[in-house]
């Protein structure tokens, strides 16, 4: 089994259900990482793996459309990717909203979304 993973993907979005996030926006952090079964011995080929260069413009397009809820996001990328890459054994991915609108939060406010196929 291989994985592939992307770790502390930074955007600057505009999700949330507060008016003020989808006016000033927010910090996100990503990691997602992807499993898949090795077909040959050895891989030797990017058409042999899962192009993490692929994976990030998946997150990336996503992350620029604006979304209440962070559930939403992270399961229509998980979509995303599987159909962009069907060999997939199972799909992890969190993200971590940094400034919350939660008055006296000291940390961050996330979601995590695993799915095995």
């Amino acid at each position: 089994m291989i994985t592939v993973q992307l770790l502390d993907l930074r955007f600057h979005s505009f999700h949330g259900i507060h008016e003020e996030e989808k006016i000033l926006g927010n910090e996100y952090i990503i990691n997602a990482s992807v499993e898949f079964h090795e077909d040959e011995q050895i891989i030797n080929s990017i058409h042999q793996t899962v192009n993490y260069a692929d994976l990030y413009n998946i997150i990336r397009e996503r992350m620029g459309v604006p979304s209440p809820l962070l559930e939403t996001i992270l399961m229509e990328i998980g979509d995303e990717i599987h159909r962009e890459f069907p060999q997939l054994h199972s799909i992890n991915i969190s993200i971590k909203k940094m400034h919350p609108p939660i008055e006296g939060i000291q940390g961050a406010a996330g979601v995590m979304w695993q799915k095995e196929f």
